[in-house]
């Protein structure tokens, strides 16, 4: 789901730093899924397109691209409130993907 490749060329292969950023990571994107999921069942596509923005380049460092084209449509469509029905699809399967990769985080860092 997620790699390391990316980040480790960006911090000059220092796994210190990276496992830093993945602490950050697994405190920050929980609480963005809950208010997803809360966005969701509110209807405020608005509030759903700011989040998947703010999530999109964390997701393109951790090289997450099997969702990458999920977040796009997510943010591109709730914004416009244009295929909603799709885009709470896509937004429910990012959910279960990101809590995953969460879970694998945790588990490399012995979490």
């Amino acid at each position: 789901i997620y790699s390391r490749t990316k980040l480790l060329t960006l911090m000059g292969q220092n796994d210190s730093e990276v496992d830093a950023l993945m602490n950050i990571f697994i405190e920050v994107v929980p609480p963005m899924l809950d208010d997803f999921e809360l966005f969701l069942s509110g209807g405020e596509w608005a509030k759903i397109a700011d989040h998947a923005h703010k999530l999109k380049s964390s997701m393109r460092l951790w090289d997450m691209e099997s969702l990458e084209e999920d977040i796009v449509f997510i943010e591109t469509n709730a914004r416009e409130q244009t295929n909603t029905e799709e885009v709470a699809e896509k937004l429910n399967h990012l959910i279960v993907e990101l809590r995953k990769a969460i879970a694998m985080m945790k588990m490399e860092l012995g979490k």
